[in-house]
């Protein structure tokens, strides 16, 4: 151990998914602390469940060599697989290090200092569980296009219709009938009103759907990217947005801006036809997400519409609200 080391009082665990990294970054900086991003990489071994505990065995050398001292404060997580890590983390720390986990823990909590969740996902109330209506952060909040974002843009003249795609979840599928209804839509209003549609993917997308973007938005006013612009940017500059509702996090990033708002609908898979019918039959499945729980509590709250008539709201982040219950959970005052 390097006694010399710089400590970080906050350390937020990240991986390869760009909606989960954009909440744990949100909450870190608004803790107004120094923190710390730990990269957490899986090797095959994540798939076995008696292999993924506190010995780490299913984190990769290179993420394994990340967890070192000096410990931090505090340790936020997303999702069931870095639980492990969090408790690696306190126990290394001597029981010190405070657990914030986001998202669904599927295991005992009562060794989590705070649980953050969302509707998706059927957890009994606890003290120390704290339920948002949707997912914190707000990447379009202050977010600067560059000057090759720019140059980009002007290409494409407004009212700008941005199209988000995620990709298919081991419950649910991209629907490539209603994602083609959502463009061809779309394109008839731009030829009809002026403006353009920008469809822009994410990790989740597979190839066969991009090529399928590809093939649908290929005039002088359509484009679909990967990349660049920044979606934060595109959402910021677009004019309204139209999310597969596979996304938790682009759709609420989209509400959060303040755009109308459109869900284009996916449809189940194999699998999430049997869960389906198990949830019908009265059986919770504390492992999967209920997407359609979420989806109710958006449309129950006006937050979002349809791709033919999207619905704009003015909703406040959530962050305040976590914030507050990280500070209460762990003990802190601003800024300490």
């Amino acid at each position: 151990m390097d006694m010399n080391a710089k400590r970080s009082p906050v350390w937020i665990l990240i991986g390869n998914r760009q909606g989960d990294n954009n909440q744990l970054v949100a909450l870190a900086e608004a803790l107004n602390e120094p923190y710390e991003t730990k990269l957490v990489t899986y090797n095959r071994l994540r798939h076995i469940k008696w292999l993924r505990g506190e010995r780490l065995f299913h984190l990769t050398a290179d993420a394994r060599r990340e967890l070192v001292p000096p410990w931090p404060d505090i340790v936020i997580g997303l999702g069931y697989e870095s639980i492990p890590v969090s408790r690696f983390i306190k126990r290394r720390s001597g029981g010190r290090t405070k657990l914030i986990q986001i998202g669904n823990p599927r295991t005992s909590i009562d060794d989590i200092d705070l649980v953050i969740t969302t509707p998706q996902y059927p957890l009994a109330a606890k003290p120390n569980l704290l339920s948002l209506p949707f997912p914190i952060g707000n990447p379009a909040r202050g977010v600067a296009a560059t000057a090759e974002e720019e140059e980009w843009l002007k290409s494409f003249p407004s009212p700008r219709r941005l199209v988000a795609v995620g990709g298919s979840t081991r419950q649910w599928k991209i629907d490539d009938l209603e994602l083609l209804r959502a463009i061809r839509h779309l394109q008839r209003q731009a030829v009809a009103n002026g403006g353009s549609v920008i469809a822009v993917t994410s990790r989740r997308t597979t190839p066969r759907t991009k090529r399928f973007l590809q093939l649908q938005l290929n005039g002088e006013a359509n484009a679909c990217v990967d990349n660049f612009p920044r979606f934060a940017v595109l959402l910021a500059r677009c004019d309204e947005c139209h999310v597969t509702a596979d996304s938790v996090s682009m759709l609420s990033e989209a509400i959060l801006a303040g755009k109308p708002v459109g869900m284009i609908p996916i449809s189940r898979s194999a699998r999430g036809r049997i869960a389906h019918w198990i949830r019908r039959c009265g059986w919770n499945l504390r492992s999967n997400a209920d997407l359609s729980r979420f989806w109710q509590n958006l449309t129950a709250k006006n937050l979002a519409g349809t791709v033919q008539a999207p619905k704009a709201s003015n909703v406040s982040d959530t962050i305040e609200t976590a914030v507050s219950a990280v500070r209460q959970a762990t003990g802190r005052a601003q800024g300490i």
